[in-house]
């Protein structure tokens, strides 16, 4: 929970006379949004801007900076360690998942499992297959980012994030998926026929490997990226806690592979898409966080020439591999504004985890014969400290009223002393307790 408290004050007295309703506001449901452009550098953005004749639509968000990418082992990161050290906050040797190696292999909490310990439901979404090394970070802990069957096991057995949808095959099995609990689909018709309402696990496995290039126009039955955004956002906002979810935009870094220009540039176009769709889902709302990133730059990209839009630039690649090249970060919504302090790929896991604070917020209280029953907002499974004081005023000497520990986002504590009518009180994450 929070390093600091949020605090509000309540005297039952008071509310009562002023006819102050029993709702007296509802804390926000928090939600974070990491999207990962995979091999996207500035100048793949730069690329695809020229080609579109405007900004990509992240460009225009209020914060932004540029980050460094390295590895444990290298200043080269690979997509394993490069996910790793966003999901985790904590650098990997290249080509390992989540676990703590260089160190004694044990797995380490990513931002996927830290969102689900507080009562969040969490989704990945890929265009690669989704045991690729980007998602796999997030959602498994392998010492190989090849070791797919095991990473689908993970998946289904260890972390079971509500949405998976990406590529199929490479260890992602329809039966073991449904065997796990999960409705499994296999094309757009089948994505769109889902109730969103009622589905909670989705296993969404579309064809049998990396989604076709946006570029060659020929998707068949498989969905686009931003279509696969759309309905795990339809499904996951059903959540009263909120939710977590990790958009990649994968053919952007095999486009780089194969100094693929055009390739790239579509790959990027329909990432920043899909970014708009989100956009679109959060409106004006005010309790998400949405940040925009890359894992690394892949091929070297320098863009030397604009020929105008809807025509490709010259460019030159220096390799087909990765590249040390800092990478973009922008950010929009909650919190957002701490994207302006990152300086490396573990600082995205801190701003995330910043914005899964929960304000501890009064919802109700109610009178009756046994007491003040008072319901607060809260983060499941966190601890907190009761406090009270009569004088509000010159409140000095708060004193405890005890330890309490929320078993979900709702926290209901009575007070059974009706004698004292003018008590305030405040409830403390215990983390920040400090009497």
């Amino acid at each position: 929970m929070s390093s600091h408290s949020i605090l509000v004050f309540a005297n039952v007295c008071l509310l009562l006379i002023l006819g102050v309703p029993n709702h007296l506001s509802a804390a926000p449901i928090r939600n974070v949004i990491l999207c990962i452009g995979d091999g996207m550098g500035p100048e793949q953005v730069k690329a695809a801007r020229l080609y579109a004749g405007t900004n990509l639509f992240f460009e225009s968000f209020p914060y932004r900076t540029i980050m460094e990418t390295a590895s444990a082992s290298s200043t080269v990161t690979d997509s394993a360690a490069g996910a790793t050290a966003m999901a985790t906050g904590i650098r990997v040797n290249n080509g390992v998942i989540s676990l703590k190696l260089p160190g004694d292999g044990s797995e380490l909490e990513t931002l996927l499992e830290y969102f689900k310990g507080k009562g969040k439901s969490t989704g990945l979404v890929a265009t690669a297959y989704i045991t690729h090394a980007t998602p796999a970070a997030f959602g498994a802990h392998e010492t190989s980012r090849y070791n797919t069957n095991e990473i689908a096991d993970d998946y289904l057995n260890q972390t079971k994030p509500n949405v998976l949808f990406g590529g199929g095959g490479n260890g992602m099995v329809a039966s073991n998926a449904i065997a796990a609990g999960y409705t499994v689909v296999t094309d757009t018709n089948e994505l769109f026929a889902l109730d969103t309402d009622v589905e909670t696990f989705v296993s969404g496995q579309f064809g049998s490997g990396v989604l076709p290039y946006e570029v060659r126009g020929v998707h068949g039955n498989l969905p686009h990226l931003h279509q696969m955004v759309q309905v795990a956002l339809d499904i996951l906002d059903n959540d009263p806690d909120g939710f977590f979810l990790m958009i990649e935009g994968s053919a952007i870094d095999l486009a780089g592979h194969g100094n693929y220009l055009a390739g790239n540039i579509h790959e990027t176009i329909e990432f920043a898409n899909s970014v708009k769709t989100v956009a679109d889902w959060m409106g004006d709302r005010q309790d998400t966080l949405l940040l925009v990133t890359a894992d690394h730059e892949t091929g070297g990209l320098v863009v030397t020439n604009d020929n105008g839009a809807g025509n490709y630039p010259d460019v030159t690649w220096s390799t087909t591999g990765h590249t040390d090249t800092p990478v973009p970060v922008y950010g929009i919504g909650l919190n957002a504004n701490l994207v302006t302090n990152v300086v490396a790929n573990t600082n995205i896991y801190a701003v995330a985890i910043s914005s899964a604070l929960v304000q501890e917020v009064g919802v109700s209280i109610l009178v009756d014969s046994n007491g003040y029953h008072m319901t607060w907002t809260s983060a499941s499974n966190d601890i907190y400290e009761l406090e009270y004081v009569s004088d509000l005023i010159s409140a000095t000497n708060w004193q405890s009223w005890g330890t309490v520990t929320s078993v979900s986002s709702r926290l209901t504590i009575t007070d059974t002393n009706l004698l004292d009518s003018s008590k305030f009180y405040r409830l403390i994450s215990k983390e920040a307790y400090n009497p």
